[in-house]
């Protein structure tokens, strides 16, 4: 965690780097019973010790937590348990979709004052215990409920411009309280949909939106952390997604699984629905130079027994690294950019088929 200044004296997040592949995160949600409205309980419940080993038999470095499932009340002793594993803590975020009733209609931006106080306070009690107690690398506010249901229930100016605010008041107050030096990162997640009906901000254009109308003074301290499945339910490619946000010098974090098309949040593993896809993902996370965690986000099968409940988690690292081993085996940048360079759509397209397939 931190910022300083680059060459250029502006504040930049200062986390620590590494190699792409060498750390990886994944939350404790991404291991459970399953279950819910649709499907039978599958698996037995794990203890956070439990859970902790099974994330690092995965091959996870880091750990995720929402404040629901670590309570700032006993945030040191899950903080030892963390470190008794050997592990760290990636990034934390406050539940601001069911936490209580007050979230049903939004959050940072929605429309009833009492509402956007709640969310405001929850989500600097987090910073707080992500500063001082878990020393968290990164703090994401995921819009969730965040948006509107349906035809004018908001004003939809005021509902941009109030989370902007929100956001500035946040990062204002995480300033004046701890400095640049040992101010968290903050990573704005947009979803389209689900848990809202239309989500604020629904993808990477519409945050980088919000970051823009932030005082210039705080804006160096926000950035984003773009979820696959999520701008696959918007009708994006993550990977351009990846690249505007980099271009915007503001890919802070990631979030990575995989999802089927327009519909709702499936996180599958890394790689499971589309191979393709995250040979495209870990390539544009090595063009635009992605050096922090790398933060998984994906749930278990419905079918995965007690013995799989690490399963889809493990299955995103090795797709990562099976990626990473075509990137930098199969696909000659020399080679790529010279085809680029003369716009050869049918060369692009049939050099990524060859690595890809690992056919000639």
């Amino acid at each position: 965690m931190a910022f300083r200044k680059d060459s250029q004296g502006n504040w930049a997040p200062a986390t620590t780097t590494y190699t792409l592949g060498e750390a990886f995160a994944a939350g404790v949600w991404n291991m459970g019973t399953g279950g819910g409205r649709f499907a039978p309980v599958m698996r037995p419940a794990l203890s956070l010790e439990e859970t902790l080993v099974g994330l690092k038999d995965a091959g996870c470095s880091h750990v995720e937590f929402h404040d629901t499932e670590a309570e700032p009340e006993d945030a040191v002793d899950i903080k030892k348990a963390v470190d008794n594993a050997g592990m760290k803590v990636a990034m934390c975020t406050a539940n601001l979709f069911k936490r209580g009733p007050e979230f049903a209609i939004g959050n940072l931006g929605a429309p009833v004052a009492a509402t956007r106080a709640e969310a405001i306070r929850r989500t600097k009690n987090y910073i707080t215990t992500g500063i001082e107690v878990f020393q968290s690398e990164i703090y994401v506010y995921w819009n969730s409920s965040n948006g509107f249901g349906g035809p004018l229930m908001v004003n939809y100016a005021d509902c941009y411009r109030q989370t902007a605010e929100s956001l500035s008041e946040i990062v204002q107050w995480m300033l004046d309280t701890y400095g640049p030096e040992k101010a968290l990162p903050i990573a704005i997640e947009p979803k389209p949909n689900e848990p809202a009906n239309w989500a604020v901000p629904a993808d990477a254009g519409e945050t980088l939106a919000i970051i823009g109308m932030m005082p210039a003074e705080l804006q160096p301290f926000v950035g984003t952390n773009l979820e696959v499945c999520h701008s696959t339910m918007a009708g994006k490619r993550y990977a351009a997604e990846l690249g505007l946000v980099a271009a915007a010098k503001k890919a802070f974090y990631v979030h990575l699984n995989s999802g089927s098309g327009l519909k709702f949040d499936e996180d599958l593993a890394f790689g499971d629905n589309d191979f393709g896809m995250a040979v495209e993902t870990v390539y544009t996370m090595q063009e635009i130079g992605y050096n922090a965690v790398v933060g998984i986000d994906c749930q278990p099968l419905n079918t995965d027994t007690a013995d799989q409940q690490n399963a889809s988690v493990a299955r995103s690292v090795r797709n990562f690294n099976r990626a990473l081993e075509i990137c930098n085996t199969r696909i000659n940048a020399d080679e790529l950019n010279a085809l680029r360079a003369i716009g050869d759509r049918a060369g692009l397209s049939d050099l990524f088929a060859r690595a890809v397939s690992g056919l000639s």
